[in-house]
């Protein structure tokens, strides 16, 4: 079963029902802790007289995230001659499990075997996926980036300078510096055993990424996918504030939501249940929102993001299992972290 045995993709439906349970436990007791900090009271009258309109429009973009999403990670594997040969249903059955989150321990396993079933090799596998990781954070960065510095210009120092400064530098100075380190050290550390090993998968990963936005044309599509999956994310936290009469400045609310965003609903346990409404709500509020409008945008922002892809994630199962019994890895080689001999030919990595 291999990958089966390290995710809750071959659990029992008595399994998939205490994690859900689990998971709606997680998000109620986070949300009813924020509200005691904001104040029992407040939050119950900020609650009364929602605008239905506005949280339409945060389901709306929790909806056009996903389809993002979808062809964010599509471009993945497509990046330099990488292995792109899954079909629309087996693609679509991968990104709801992502998407949705509670298939996977908040880990990468179920992504790394897909790459293997889709005809990569065992190490371009952990490339794509450290690749993918990689995507989602750097995109995040440029519109909190961009915002960061168009806050510093104006005086709007809502967030603090101690948000704004380091978004305003820092990935640009970050990226560039892991840029230039995989193009000078990556073939130097790749089948070297060890954490040379591990770092030069990060290096071709980091490679990757730049071969990507020295080629936006070509790859658009990936690029214009996990932005749209992350500005459509933005405004459906924007609009939940909305419905309860908060209208944040949005350059404020990006530099918040990347901040809050310490794990993303792929990577997170239970899809972040709980750890990401306690992160965005403390977030947005030290960013110049209101209590109320904090807690209650924030907590009907992530119901919309936990609950409603459930159904699908869980209609897909079937065809996720199926796909992963396919893959070559075994539990040895999906807890392997690369030895010296491994095969390096992958075209893409040869560039």
């Amino acid at each position: 079963m291999g990958i089966l045995s390290h995710s809750n993709v071959g659990a029992k439906s008595h399994r998939l029902l205490l994690l859900t349970a689990l998971a709606v436990l997680l998000y109620l007791g986070g949300g009813v802790g924020m509200a005691y900090i904001a104040g029992f009271d407040r939050v119950w009258h900020a609650a009364q007289h929602p605008s239905w309109p506005w949280l339409a429009a945060s389901l709306g973009g929790v909806a056009l995230a996903f389809v993002g999403y979808y062809f964010g990670y599509r471009g993945v594997g497509r990046i330099e001659g990488g292995p792109d040969v899954l079909t629309h249903g087996d693609r679509l059955a991968v990104v709801a499990a992502g998407f949705g989150g509670f298939l996977a321990h908040g880990g990468t396993g179920i992504d790394r075997a897909v790459m293997r079933a889709a005809g990569g090799s065992e190490r371009e596998a952990k490339v794509r996926v450290t690749l993918l990781g990689g995507l989602e954070h750097l995109i995040l960065a440029i519109p909190g980036s961009v915002a960061a510095i168009v806050l510093l210009v104006r005086g709007v120092w809502k967030p603090p300078l101690d948000f704004l400064i380091p978004w305003a530098v820092g990935p640009a100075v970050g990226f560039g510096v892991a840029y230039w380190a995989a193009e000078r050290y990556r073939e130097r550390l790749r089948g070297r055993p060890g954490w040379r090993e591990k770092l030069s998968v990060l290096l071709d990963a980091t490679h990757l990424i730049g071969a990507m936005f020295r080629n936006p044309v070509r790859y658009g599509s990936a690029i214009s996918g996990m932005l749209v999956y992350w500005l459509a994310d933005m405004f459906a936290l924007w609009a939940g504030m909305a419905a309860f009469g908060f209208r944040m400045n949005v350059a404020s609310l990006m530099v918040a939501f990347g901040t809050a965003m310490i794990v993303t609903r792929r990577t997170g346990p239970l899809g972040g249940a709980g750890l990401l409404g306690i992160a965005l709500a403390a977030t947005v509020w030290y960013s110049g929102a209101p209590w109320p409008a904090a807690v209650l945008g924030t907590y009907s922002y992530r119901f919309f993001a936990l609950w409603p892809p459930q159904p699908l994630s869980f209609l897909m199962l079937p065809r996720l299992r199926r796909l992963l019994e396919d893959s070559p890895d075994t539990d040895a080689a999906m807890s392997a972290e690369g030895d010296a001999g491994e095969r390096t030919d992958e075209p893409a990595l040869q560039r």
